[in-house]
């Protein structure tokens, strides 16, 4: 689980691989602030692809003021 939080306005965004019940690997991201919170998720192939994702929405979390959590 990759956390990034953004405290100034309380927003959150957090990215989860897993698999699904056919054994695929889906990127599960949640994301929300104080009163709110949303899911969504997406099916991948394989995990080169999953990385790619990640690194692009880690990249956009942090230019956007969010910090990363471990």
């Amino acid at each position: 689980m990759i956390k990034f939080e953004n405290k100034m306005n309380g927003r959150f965004y957090y990215l989860i691989v897993t698999r699904d019940l056919v054994n695929d690997c889906v990127l599960l991201v949640i994301y929300g602030g104080r009163n709110i919170s949303r899911s969504r998720t997406i099916l991948y192939g394989d995990r080169i692809s999953i990385r790619n994702e990640i690194d692009r929405l880690s990249k956009r979390r942090l230019k956007r003021g969010y910090v990363l959590i471990q």
